[in-house]
């Protein structure tokens, strides 16, 4: 069955017309399938409120997927035969057509792939993979086969090798994710990302590993987890409740200084010291003291927290959390720092909340946004 099969019968659930058979098949799928729960949340969640009134958009986008799966010649039932669609008006559509046409174009919203070979960086997860990803501006949660839960902030991925569970359970990271590890002390649960790796037996954590961010953090709720810096492979690092762990993103680069350094002066002494103040540090999570929640978790429950940072470091937040991209064309602005959280405020409601704490101006072109003096 093909995943576009796939949702179409899903829709049949949705609209509570889907037999016995069907659901018990759907639910074998599901169970075949854990790299599609995620997608069949949100797009539940997007049925739910959906009107039920705006048939006619439904109908169109029926159609033009209708003709598609023609040209596919992929057929509603399973079956490789040839689609009758009618080019005139549809007077009546059942409920589940409508259904399908909503979820076939919501499911071009969500990224689903499997891929063959290596993840890098070293290898770590090979083989058959399976890739979860969200884009800007979304969010995402997904039950691993294991029972562990992963949510997914905007712009990430996770990679995760098909046979995950059996033998072991590693993944790999590129982004923001909280992870709720289920326990299971014979098999640990292992998280990799370009600069950390992460040990853990059954915890729940944050880790936030962004590329094109200057570090990578690592912050833990409860349990315990231990953190390996690559490139450092025989420093050990445990976290303990409450702490949460903060590397450079350049280690290789800062590791390769140091290594110059330490042969042009040969004092290992004296420069090692530095290097690690450099490359790493441990601090105490940031918690409100009104509700006690912690900050660096709470994009989960869709807040955007910001304490003591930079405009410029709040404005890469933004940009994930809108999919927008902002020039500050002044540095001044730039380095205003700031305390807040958003939460159902749009693009332009946050930047006018903005204004109210540090003079400037914008101007909003599509998705770029430019602020200025």
């Amino acid at each position: 069955m093909s995943q576009e099969q796939f949702w179409v019968l899903f829709s049949k659930k949705l609209s509570g017309e889907a037999s016995a058979e069907e659901l018990a098949f759907l639910e074998s799928m599901i169970q075949s399938h854990p790299e599609w729960q995620y997608a069949i949340q949100n797009l539940t969640d997007l049925w739910r409120s959906q009107p039920a009134e705006d048939i006619s958009a439904g109908e169109d986008a029926l159609m033009l997927h209708l003709h598609r799966m023609n040209e596919l010649n992929i057929s509603l039932d399973g079956n490789s035969q040839e689609i009758q669609v009618s080019t005139g008006p549809v007077k009546k559509l059942k409920r589940w057509y409508w259904a399908a046409a909503v979820l076939l174009v919501m499911a071009g919203l969500f990224s689903i792939r499997s891929l063959s070979g290596s993840s890098n960086p070293g290898d770590e997860v090979a083989g058959q993979l399976n890739e979860i990803s969200t884009r800007p501006g979304s969010k995402s949660k997904v039950q691993l086969p294991d029972g562990s839960v992963v949510w997914l902030n905007a712009g990430s991925k996770l990679t995760y090798n098909k046979d995950f569970g059996i033998e072991t359970r590693e993944v790999m990271l590129t982004g923001e994710g909280f992870f709720d590890v289920t326990k299971n002390k014979e098999k640990p649960f292992i998280i990799n990302t370009s600069s950390i790796k992460i040990k853990v037996l059954g915890t729940a954590f944050n880790v936030k590993a962004y590329p094109e961010d200057k570090q990578t953090e690592t912050s833990l709720i409860r349990g315990s987890i231990e953190v390996t810096i690559r490139n450092r492979p025989n420093d050990k690092i445990i976290l303990t409740p409450s702490e949460k762990l903060v590397v450079e993103n350049d280690i290789a680069r800062l590791e390769k200084d140091s290594k110059k350094q330490e042969k042009k002066t040969g004092n290992i002494a004296r420069t090692e010291l530095p290097v690690i103040n450099t490359l790493m540090s441990i601090n105490k999570l940031k918690y409100n003291p009104v509700d006690s929640t912690v900050a660096e978790i709470q994009w989960v429950n869709n807040k955007l927290v910001f304490r003591d940072e930079s405009f410029s470091e709040l404005a890469v937040k933004m940009e994930r959390w809108y999919n927008v991209e902002i020039d500050i064309t002044d540095l001044r602005i730039g380095e205003e720092r700031l305390n807040g959280i958003f939460e159902s405020e749009t693009i332009v409601q946050a930047l006018e909340a903005l204004k109210e704490f540090i003079p400037f101006q914008y101007e909003k072109n599509g998705s770029k946004i430019i602020i200025h003096r």
